[in-house]
């Protein structure tokens, strides 16, 4: 059964074969507490990325990107939960942009928890994808920050492209922060 949904039937979760489209300004998933909020975030230009903010943020704290290096255009684009399990965002082309790759084809919903997390569950409740396990530029109380994560700082302020400074573990396990800019890489943090 495939539906377009619309903001009173999204609600805290978005159901299998249903559609978030970049023009509905009312569709949105908000977690239960309504602390965060998950949907299109725009520019103020034609550039528009599937984010997760702070609700009542006044300039709408981003604290989650999926395509945060290749946003989409503001009409026609939309967000999908697909019958293979997939959540999967496509530009105005129908050209694919960004795409979850769950474990299972078994996925029900897509919910956003009040941690702010974004994940896919099956029917039972078990959880098969989150984005927590794939940072931005901003970590979560809750969230593990592990050997196979980065974070990356945004390329200026007010601006959510990839920047150049990487925080992560390295294979000696320690934390360090590089500056890996387009004309050098180096250890920025520790000495």
């Amino acid at each position: 059964l495939f539906f377009h949904s619309t903001a009173s039937e999204v609600g805290s979760y978005l159901a299998r074969g249903a559609t978030l489209s970049v023009q509905d300004e009312k569709g949105f998933i908000r977690s239960p507490d309504k602390s965060f909020t998950c949907g299109f975030l725009g520019d103020g230009s034609n550039a528009y990325w599937f984010a997760i903010w702070f609700t009542n943020s006044r300039d709408k704290t981003v604290v989650w990107m999926a395509n945060r290096d290749r946003p989409v255009n503001g009409r026609g684009s939309k967000l999908s939960l697909r019958r293979n399990g997939a959540m999967v965002l496509t530009d105005i082309d129908g050209i694919v942009v960004w795409q979850t790759n769950p474990t299972s084809t078994d996925v029900s919903r897509a919910e956003l928890l009040d941690s702010g997390n974004l994940v896919l569950k099956n029917f039972k409740g078990d959880m098969l994808w989150q984005s927590f396990d794939y940072p931005t530029d901003t970590l979560l109380p809750t969230q593990k920050f592990t050997k196979n994560k980065r974070l990356v700082s945004p390329l200026r302020k007010g601006s959510y492209e990839s920047g150049y400074f990487n925080l992560y573990f390295d294979s000696d396990n320690a934390l360090r922060l590089i500056y890996d800019g387009p004309e050098i890489s180096s250890i920025y943090w520790p000495n």
